[in-house]
């Protein structure tokens, strides 16, 4: 088997016009602001939540692979949870026969934002102005309308995102259920978006790396920092492999398209986590402080990995399986 992972032109386009987008907009700088929040109207105009929906349907028609390395900047740039909420709920709404629900949601009309189930009430991240809430569960996704619903507010990290708490539900029969190919490709993009962390984590560390010196010398040129930088791109190559392999296994509807995410899932948040807390080493001191980008990033893969789908890796269909011995 065998892929040819050389980016397209489409694809060079587009993942360079939304990088001229994420510098505009989202600069990493701008979280040192406490309870900023992230406006999804930038998004919408670059046609993120219609970028892999069916022409018919209004969307642009790409498939996932592109969808993917697009979240992968936006992990890069930390935005915020609301944007993996949206091409969701975008779906969510198409598969329910809601044209003009995934419409509004497509074009920024109608926001939403990520809900993490909890024992005392769904955790909402950063929901001001949104009228829909995507909640992440154990046994799935669930696009809920907040209209009549109460919501409290929930103290959080410096600096950390915005979270208030839904003490009163409102009524669960105009609740959307994901299908199962979209919670997978919920995961999928989630996924992404911590690789992009796990590069924007790498890319910090080395770049202080090169600036911060000590002993007359960058720091970058002692042995214990080399080894940390280099572990930190081991491990993003590894998880960029294995989101190529997954995307694409999606994109094809091959039958170990589940296996493939479900792996992903695993290798995902240990990575993000990984990178993130080893640049805070490299930064030293500074890293844990707020004058520091360092702790964004791993502030950023704590909230990422629980809105994560756990899979049941094993159960799961594996490339190659079952091995079926030949005759001699």
């Amino acid at each position: 088997m065998s892929f040819d992972l050389t980016p397209t032109d489409d694809l060079r386009q587009i993942l360079d016009a939304a990088q001229t987008m994420l510098d505009t907009h989202y600069p990493v700088a701008r979280l040192r602001t406490d309870g900023q929040t992230d406006p999804m109207e930038p998004l919408a105009e670059f046609g993120t939540f219609l970028l892999a929906l069916p022409e018919d349907a209004g969307g642009a028609g790409f498939s996932v692979v592109e969808e993917a390395l697009l979240h992968v900047s936006f992990g890069r740039h930390l935005v915020s949870p609301s944007a993996l909420a949206m091409a969701i709920a975008a779906r969510i709404a198409l598969d329910a026969g809601r044209d003009d629900l995934a419409a509004g949601i497509g074009g920024g009309q109608i926001t939403v934002c990520t809900a993490i189930a909890a024992p005392d009430g769904p955790l909402l991240c950063e929901p001001a102005g949104t009228t829909y809430a995507l909640v992440v569960a154990d046994d799935g996704l669930t696009l809920r309308p907040l209209d009549g619903a109460t919501q409290a507010p929930v103290t959080s990290m410096g600096h950390g995102r915005s979270m208030t708490r839904l003490t009163a539900l409102p009524d669960p029969s105009t609740d959307l259920r994901a299908k199962v190919e979209t919670a997978r490709l919920h995961t999928l993009l989630c996924a992404a978006q911590l690789l992009g962390i796990a590069t924007g984590a790498r890319d910090l560390a080395v770049d202080y790396a090169m600036t911060r010196e000590q002993f007359g010398r960058p720091i970058g040129s002692f042995q214990a920092i080399k080894h940390h930088c280099a572990d930190m791109a081991i491990g993003v190559e590894m998880l960029s492999a294995q989101l190529d392999m997954a995307a694409i296994a999606a994109r094809d509807g091959a039958d170990d398209a589940a296996f493939q995410i479900a792996a992903l899932a695993c290798l995902a948040p240990r990575i993000a986590l990984e990178n993130a807390r080893t640049g805070i080493q490299i930064h030293g001191g500074i890293g844990f402080s707020a004058e520091a980008d360092a702790q964004l990033y791993l502030k950023q893969a704590h909230v990422l990995r629980h809105c994560l789908l756990a899979g049941d890796l094993l159960s799961l269909p594996a490339p190659m399986a079952p091995f079926e011995r030949q005759p001699a």
